[in-house]
């Protein structure tokens, strides 16, 4: 069911470029942090709505799918000023409608769920990781409105809303695509491992803040960074297999190095409490895992997965 087309996501990635010139963000500085987060909206949703779409045109869930699709990117493209600008009461207005946006396909998701018992974790991951995504928009609100909830740092804020789009939506589906084509043990503990990850680590993020001790916190990171190590051999091994286009299997097999690179970084850094490494900070994670995870598994595994799905290698239902 094709209901958006690549073509919005072209427009909006020149905006992102155009937007990136302007800013000309240091991967250690907050811009590069912001550009990372926009690449999603603008980009890598659209091209994830393609392949995430409801199987039929019929129920509620395929007319939100439908409905997002429409507002998608008018709603991504008024992030840029939303972004760009201070946070405030305008800025927060600006980045209203991707709300609206992400909670249609997060009401779609949980729809299909619903309406057509969709139990196979493969299935259970996309699902959910639609859910999760307006999460995402509601921290990109509270974000550009200044809003920091138990005082959490503007900089966390906004990694937050970043976290709910990447780990907390694009994680989900490529794992479960992944699985649809490998149907194997390791498929299905991938995607129990990112279901449960990210719930995990919102909670243990919050305990720390609390002060209620940081061992949640590094066993949500350690169980989320084995559910992304086990995601990334997925496509290791979907890249191993000697059938299909060169190119996709090139794109799976940087998506894979990439995101397995990101995990290691994410267990180290999320241990940083028991074993302190001073020279991996914010502004370093930002310039590698969130560069890592944006770029070299968001953006080249979407184009991979988007070829693979073009060549007609196999059905993404």
């Amino acid at each position: 069911m094709k209901i958006t087309s690549p073509f919005c996501a072209l427009i909006a990635a020149i905006v992102w470029m155009v937007t990136a010139f302007f800013l000309h963000p240091s991967p250690r500085h907050l811009q590069w942090g912001i550009m990372l987060f926009l690449l999603a909206p603008l980009v890598l949703v659209p091209l994830a709505m393609r392949l995430a779409a409801p199987e039929t045109r019929e129920g509620l869930d395929a007319r939100l799918w439908r409905w997002a699709s429409l507002i998608q990117l008018p709603a991504a493209i008024l992030l840029v000023p939303a972004f760009v600008m201070q946070p405030g009461l305008l800025a927060g207005l600006l980045s209203a409608p991707w709300l609206v946006v992400t909670a249609m396909i997060s009401s779609s998701g949980i729809l299909s769920i619903y309406q057509r018992r969709l139990w196979s974790l493969e299935e259970l991951c996309i699902n959910l990781g639609k859910f999760y995504l307006v999460i995402g928009g509601i921290w990109a609100v509270l974000s550009r409105m200044g809003v920091r909830p138990i005082n959490f740092d503007s900089v966390i804020v906004l990694l937050t809303a970043m976290h709910f789009h990447y780990a907390g939506f694009l994680l989900p589906l490529m794992t479960g695509l992944a699985g649809r084509l490998l149907r194997t043990r390791l498929a299905r503990s991938a995607a129990l491992g990112v279901i449960l990850g990210m719930p995990l680590t919102a909670l243990g993020i919050t305990t720390s803040q609390l002060g209620l001790g940081h061992a949640p916190e590094l066993l949500a990171v350690i169980i989320t960074a084995i559910a992304g190590l086990m995601a990334a051999g997925l496509h290791l091994q979907l890249a191993a297999q000697r059938k299909g286009r060169r190119l996709v299997r090139i794109c799976w097999l940087i998506a894979g190095v990439s995101l397995a690179f990101g995990m290691a970084l994410a267990i180290i850094y999320g241990s940083r409490f028991y074993y302190p490494i001073e020279w991996l900070d914010i502004p370093l994670m930002r310039a590698l895992h969130g560069s890592a995870n944006g770029l070299g598994f968001g953006l080249i595994g979407m184009v991979g997965w988007h070829l693979h799905i073009a060549t007609n290698d196999a059905p993404t239902h």
